[in-house]
């Protein structure tokens, strides 16, 4: 009797083992990269997966997380290496045309269909995922960058904030006058002053020409660039942006704000989820003015964006963590956490008043750049944003432009004209 029931017993187990080991089986583990540098990115993700998760008990999503800076190195590897990565986040405009181009990021046509994406998501948006017709990832959030102030200090002084170029020039005048910095630039950190470069272009020479000047088409050497560093100086020969701003990180712009010590600083408005609850209504924000009036209003908003790549080899699982990832209500969710902005049309109730603002601007542009070092290929930003930041203390035009050229004809295996010299005899 004692045997017939250990026979039973491992029998039993027998089963249960099996069945344990079939419902393993059956479920799909998805490998996720993602960059992640704050602790709000980190909740972001992970309780994205964990809601995915939630309603979908058949996938497992594993999360593989890198610095920003050590992402964007080893993204290549990540794409085509022999893990086989199953959903990686990566950037809108030519940062993934790059990577389109050779076949390495698979198609998403079909689930945009299925999704009604088209109808989601602004022309803009759509535009900076696609190639050749056909779309190549979902888009997840984008941030504006614009200049945030305290409304306080705009008040005790008098000051509104400026719509025109020259009405920031008397803004920036009046601040100094009262011995505070006008503008907070942190340009240890290299892309804050290559944003101004985007902007200045844009608001001079409009997107059409930023594109190309971005992509090689157009020349360092043309008049519209000189224009560009031309009305920079405005603001740095008088003094407006802080001194020893070649020291300063941009994550020090909002603390000196907060005490005064500058004016303003044109920032990503991500840095709204880290402005303490009780200096955020003091808080106002402004988008980049306008230069000349014959030019519409085009605005910096990098995208951020989820592919699969090529070499996926869970793709059906990978666009059903994708369908889920492109709810309004998902994204609302997940961008509230990042303090970004969702590119979603119906995820912006619920949203704080800085974030619904710098929407609001986007809702109204005219068209959108993705950002410097996403707009141009690696190579040639990680060569030409240097030079820009060095602009900032040389301020010298023709040995900018001629070392932005040089870079611009390294890279597209061009002549440089001997009428164009690489050397300036004098700093203007």
């Amino acid at each position: 009797m004692l045997r017939i029931q250990r026979n039973s017993l491992t029998c039993l187990l027998i089963i249960l083992s099996a069945l344990f080991s079939a419902a393993a089986a059956s479920v799909t583990t998805l490998d996720l990269g993602v960059s992640i540098s704050t602790s709000a990115q980190r909740e972001a993700y992970y309780s994205l997966v964990q809601q995915f998760e939630d309603l979908n008990p058949d996938i497992k999503v594993k999360i593989k997380a890198y610095t920003s800076e050590d992402y964007k190195q080893e993204f290549p590897a990540l794409l085509n290496g022999e893990q086989h990565y199953d959903i990686l986040y990566w950037h809108a405009g030519e940062r993934l045309q790059e990577f389109v181009k050779p076949n390495q990021v698979a198609q998403l046509d079909s689930l945009w269909s299925e999704q009604g994406w088209d109808q989601s998501f602004d022309k803009s948006v759509i535009s900076s995922l696609s190639h050749s017709g056909h779309k190549y990832g979902l888009p997840v959030s984008y941030y504006q960058i614009g200049f945030y102030y305290r409304k306080s200090l705009f008040q005790r002084l008098g000051l509104e904030p400026p719509r025109t170029w020259q009405a920031l020039l008397q803004v920036c005048h009046q601040l100094k006058s009262k011995g505070i910095a006008p503008i907070f630039i942190g340009s240890d950190s290299n892309w804050p002053a290559t944003a101004w470069f985007d902007y200045l272009n844009l608001r001079i020479n409009g997107l059409g020409f930023h594109q190309k000047l971005l992509t090689g088409e157009a020349s360092f050497l043309s008049p519209e660039v000189s224009k560009v560093f031309e009305t920079w100086l405005d603001l740095i020969e008088p003094g407006y942006f802080i001194d020893g701003h070649e020291n300063f990180h941009w994550k020090e712009g909002l603390p000196s704000i907060y005490r005064e010590l500058s004016g303003m600083s044109m920032i990503g408005n991500y840095v709204i989820q880290d402005i303490p609850d009780n200096v955020i209504d003091d808080i106002g924000y402004f988008p980049f003015p306008q230069i000349d009036e014959r030019v519409p209003n085009f605005e910096e908003a990098p995208l951020d964006i989820l592919i699969i790549p090529q070499k996926s080899i869970h793709k059906a699982a990978a666009k059903r963590f994708l369908a889920f990832a492109g709810s309004h209500q998902v994204q609302s969710r997940f961008n509230k956490t990042l303090g970004v902005i969702s590119p979603h049309r119906k995820a912006q109730i619920g949203t704080s008043r800085l974030v619904k603002e710098a929407y609001d601007v986007l809702q109204k542009a005219s068209g959108i750049s993705q950002f410097f070092d996403r707009d141009a290929s690696k190579t040639f930003a990680d060569q030409a944003m240097p030079i820009i930041d060095e602009f900032m203390l040389n301020r010298n035009i023709a040995y900018t432009v001629n070392a932005l050229e040089q870079v611009r004809t390294r890279h597209l295996g061009l002549q440089i004209s001997a009428e164009s010299p690489l050397e300036p005899q004098s700093a203007k």
